[in-house]
Formats: structure tokens, C-alpha cells, sequence
């Protein structure tokens, strides 16, 4: 039996995995695709999260830009050039969810397990343990489980946590350009806001000519393909376009503090809905979750919690103090500005 299982290699499960590596806790990671796996994001990041995380990621960094422009649908540009050691981290999640896994296989030794390109098709949870099993016909133990399987993944409902659920959906392209463009904007992240309804676009560039472009929105269904084309036609001359990649993916929206915790298995990341509902930015708190998931389950394997059902309590309480709290106040201030009067929104939350 092991101590704990991940299901689902992104930041928060990678984060753990990190968090447990360094605790000496024997643990397995499960993850439905082959590793290194792609996965749409933009890849932006504030640079704290090497903070949190307490490790050098510059290996994997592909940019930290020096100037941020906002705009309000094309116009009332508002630029920023003190970014300074504040600039946001800009990654390629296939490389930097590995690479985090890799760190934690490295400090872990024999302690960190995997299996790749296996899904759970259903869990079983009792007082003292949880067991999964595979698509191969295999089954595991553990004490304790992390769900960290994303947005659309299945250990929630097989927990039954997280009844209420939203889903904004978006767009992202990987952008290869000429040099010029690029080295005439590689120094500058790109955020518009209301370029389409209720929603945004961005342009984070990264290296050797790449660019993250995308469009997401928090209201009604739009033509997104449709929406995407056209604010890539307003920002990148035509002639500078080698290749473009494009990529669909949904964005959980938080809706409020709800049931991530039975006393044995901890939802983290997407899979717990903890992602900013209004400029849907869920990396930092993906791997802020797995790692407070991950150092309540180190507590109670080691006697520190033991009163019944304390492990939810517990883990339900530090999310919300340390996450929940920023969000909610988000959700409930700043979203409705958001949706029913963007120009007030621009003028009160970004141009200040």
C-alpha cells in the first residue's frame, strides 16, 4: 500500500509530488497520457511561484518580459514598464509539469512512483484507506488521495465533491513568427480585455519566435474559432505568420467555497475548481493547492492530525484562508463589473 496516490500530472499533482518527495512519503502519480504530455495554457505565471515552489525553474523558463500592455477592446491602452523582478514567468506546461515531476523523482529516489498513459475508471474509498482502479485491470492502495486531474477529470464526482460547476471555454495558439515581429515584441505581454464579449485576449511571447495567443469568455457561447482568427488578424501582419497551432480547453470558473474534501481524498488545482473567475489564471493556485493538500496529508501520516474527518476540515480551511478568501472576493466584486459594465471595470481594476 502506498502512502498516497496522485491521479493527474499537471501543477498541482507535480506539486505535491514534490512536496511528498521531499517528506519522504511513498507515492504514486497516475497519469492518462504519456509523459512529457501537451497541454494548451498560456504559460504564464506570477514569479513568485519559485518562491512557493523552492526550487530554480530558469531551465524551463521561456521568457520574462519587461513591459505588459492592457487594452480595453483595441483602445485606453495602459502600459506598464516596471515589471522588473515582478515579471510574470512565462513556460511551456509540457516542460515545466515535467520538469517538476523529474525534480521530484530526483529528491524522491524510490519513494515517487508512476505510471503514465493509464486513466482511473473508478475509486473506492473507506475509513482507512482509498483504492483506484485502472484501465489495465489493475488496483492500488493508498492512505490518502490527491485529486489533481483537471478540469474535466473524474475523481471528483467518484468522490462526490464538487456538485456545482462552470465552465468558461477558450482558445489557445501556439504562434511562430518571422524575426523581425519578433524581436520587435518579444518584451511585451499583451492583454485586452472585451476584444470579445465578456471575455479577453492575450499574447504571451516565449522563445525562438513563439508566441501564446488566445481567447477565452465567461459568457454565452461564441464562435471562438471565429473570435480567435480575428484577433489574431488586429495583432500579427500576416506576412509574419510561419505557423499557427491551435488548441481547445476549458477554464474551471470558482464558484464559491464549496466541498473539495472527504477525510481521504483532497481535490487540488482545476480539479477543485481554484482558478480566478475573472482573468482565469489557475497555474500559481494550482500548485499553492497541491502543496497545502500534499503538507496536510504529511501531518496526518504523521499523527500531527488525527481527530475524525479533521484531514477535510483541515484542508477545507487553509484552502480557503489562503486561496478561497482571494477569490471569493474576486467572484463576488469584481466579476459583476466584469460582466454587466466593462468600461467600469477597465477604468477601477485595471487602470488603477
Amino acid at each position: 500500500m502506498y502512502d498516497v496516490i496522485i491521479i493527474g500530472a499537471g501543477p498541482a499533482g507535480t506539486s505535491a509530488a514534490l512536496a511528498f518527495a521531499r517528506a519522504d512519503i511513498r507515492t504514486l502519480v497516475i497519469e492518462k497520457k504519456a509523459l512529457p504530455r501537451e497541454k494548451p495554457c498560456g504559460g504564464a505565471m506570477p514569479s513568485s511561484v519559485e518562491k512557493l515552489l523552492d526550487i530554480d525553474i530558469s531551465k524551463v523558463v521561456k521568457n520574462r518580459t519587461k513591459l505588459l500592455k492592457l487594452y480595453n477592446n483595441y483602445k485606453d491602452e495602459v502600459a506598464s514598464a516596471t515589471l522588473g523582478r515582478n515579471a510574470p514567468v512565462l513556460i511551456n506546461r509540457n516542460e515545466f509539469d515535467m520538469f517538476l515531476l523529474d525534480q521530484a523523482k530526483s529528491i524522491g529516489d524510490r519513494n515517487i512512483q508512476i505510471i503514465e498513459e493509464c486513466s482511473v475508471i473508478s475509486l473506492r474509498e473507506t475509513e482507512e484507506k482509498v483504492q483506484v482502479s485502472l484501465q489495465n485491470g489493475k488496483t492500488f492502495q493508498a492512505k490518502y488521495l490527491i485529486g489533481a486531474d483537471g478540469a474535466l477529470g473524474k475523481t471528483a464526482s467518484m468522490a462526490g465533491l464538487m456538485q456545482k460547476r462552470k465552465f468558461a471555454p477558450s482558445l489557445d495558439t501556439e504562434i511562430i513568427t518571422d524575426d523581425q515581429y519578433y524581436n520587435d515584441h518579444k518584451d511585451t505581454m499583451v492583454i485586452n480585455y472585451f476584444c470579445l464579449p465578456h471575455g479577453y485576449g492575450w499574447i504571451f511571447p516565449k522563445e525562438k519566435n513563439r508566441f501564446s495567443c488566445g481567447v477565452g469568455t465567461w459568457g454565452k457561447p461564441l464562435n471562438l474559432k471565429k473570435e480567435l482568427d480575428h484577433f489574431i488578424d488586429r495583432n500579427f501582419p500576416q506576412e509574419s505568420i510561419e505557423k499557427i497551432e491551435t488548441k481547445g480547453y476549458p477554464i474551471p470558473i470558482y464558484q464559491g467555497t464549496q466541498q473539495i474534501s472527504t477525510n481521504r481524498v483532497l481535490l487540488s488545482g482545476d480539479a477543485a475548481g481554484l482558478v480566478d473567475p475573472v482573468s482565469g489564471e489557475g497555474i500559481r493556485f494550482a500548485l499553492h493547492s497541491g502543496k497545502i493538500a500534499a503538507n496536510v496529508i504529511v501531518n496526518a501520516l504523521r499523527g500531527v492530525i488525527t481527530a475524525e474527518n479533521s484531514v477535510a476540515d483541515e484542508y477545507q480551511k487553509i484552502i480557503y484562508d489562503e486561496i478561497g478568501k482571494e477569490l471569493k472576493v474576486k467572484l463576488a466584486f469584481v466579476s459583476l463589473p466584469f460582466h454587466n459594465n466593462p468600461d467600469m471595470f477597465y477604468k477601477t481594476f485595471v487602470k488603477k
